[in-house]
């Protein structure tokens, strides 16, 4: 499995995200596998888009300014997992509302990027697994990028 952070495009079905003045820049994590690409956090995205208007425009509030800013300290709109076990996961909120989409900062790739990994719903599901999930993908992806990067200095 090959994990990338790839940028959210018009066509993907979603408003563009203006990045053109962020600190960090916005990507989901895509997994490719035998051929095939899915981003759960992009699909989510475009869900919510075209079904949770509310939540969506929430939660695009909240990316923006995770964008603009060195940490997002405000718990209504981002929260660090308290599990002990997890390493700098966290969760974009949509404040009174029930989105949540799971991600991790990352210096690769000569840029700063905020990487969204997966979505939760508030009240489905496990929020803890949500965060482990997240934490999974950053260890993957850290992992690679190391791996890539020791690659490229012994060419």
């Amino acid at each position: 499995m090959k994990l990338r952070a790839e940028e959210i495009k018009k066509s993907d079905g979603i408003s563009d995200f203006s990045q053109a003045h962020w600190i960090w820049k916005l990507r989901v994590l895509t997994l490719e596998k035998n051929g095939s690409k899915k981003s759960p956090a992009l699909e989510a995205l475009v869900d919510w888009s075209e079904n949770q208007e509310q939540d969506f425009k929430k939660i695009s509030k909240v990316i923006a300014r995770v964008g603009q800013l060195h940490r997002v300290q405000d718990e209504k709109h981002v929260k660090k997992s308290s599990n002990p076990k997890h390493e700098n996961v966290y969760e974009i909120r949509a404040d009174k509302g029930h989105a949540r989409l799971m991600f991790f900062y990352s210096e690769h790739e000569k840029t700063a990027v905020f990487v969204c990994t997966n979505p939760y719903w508030k009240n489905k599901g496990n929020q803890d697994q949500a965060f482990e999930t997240c934490d999974k993908f950053r260890r993957l992806y850290e992992q690679q990028k190391l791996e890539e990067a020791k690659n490229e200095k012994n060419k």
